[in-house]
């Protein structure tokens, strides 16, 4: 085996063995948070978005993030909704957020408590500009608020750090079950979650 064949399965080794160590360390806490299921009334619910294919058709993930946020609302008849999302991909004709809304209102929930966030473009803009809503709203600091949000179940971990991060001191989180694909689901969790750990080192 000459020398350059060598250093191929070496480094191979080694990054296959760095992935599994912290892939092992990371999604064990993934997996656990993935089954919070805040029921409790609180003052704002965000529901983020997620996938809209073509025009105007929102994801199943999407679906059932709205699905599970009409049950919600429904349960705690006080609370405020914000559903978070932008207009941002190339077919793309109507925001995450209005379309989050528009089936809400199907399902029932009343426009009156509907205040949507439809610039956002990643999971960070949609707390920071769904915190300047909230802001707005209630001309109090977020942390004053009782806000939970609502993402699908293999998100909740990463949503929960980038809350943080944005300030909210102590999120509720409702999750939301998903059906399929739940390998792929937390394998890229890991790979995002590796992404927003360098860029918070690298500031």
């Amino acid at each position: 085996m000459n020398t350059a064949l060598k250093a191929i399965i070496g480094t191979t080794g080694i990054i296959a063995g760095y992935l599994t160590l912290t892939s092992g360390i990371y999604l064990p806490f993934v997996v656990k948070d993935a089954k919070r299921g805040y029921r409790e009334n609180c003052d704002y619910l965000l529901v983020l978005g997620g996938l809209v294919t073509g025009a105007d058709t929102p994801s199943p993930q999407l679906v059932q993030r709205i699905d599970c946020a009409a049950e919600y609302l429904k349960e705690n008849t006080s609370c405020f909704v914000i559903p978070c999302g932008g207009c941002f991909r190339k077919e793309q004709k109507v925001s995450e957020a209005k379309i989050i809304a528009d089936r809400l209102i199907e399902k029932g929930i009343e426009k009156s408590r509907i205040i949507l966030e439809d610039k956002s473009t990643t999971t960070v803009e949609n707390f920071k500009l769904a915190f300047e809503v909230i802001r707005n709203h209630t001309q109090k600091n977020v942390n004053e608020s009782e806000i939970a949000f609502l993402t699908s179940d293999f998100h909740i971990h990463r949503a929960t750090l980038i809350a943080k991060r944005c300030g909210l001191d102590n999120p509720r989180r409702v999750s939301c079950p998903t059906k399929s694909q739940a390998f792929r689901n937390y394998a890229r969790e890991y790979f995002c979650a590796y992404e927003l750990l360098k860029r918070n080192l690298n500031k």
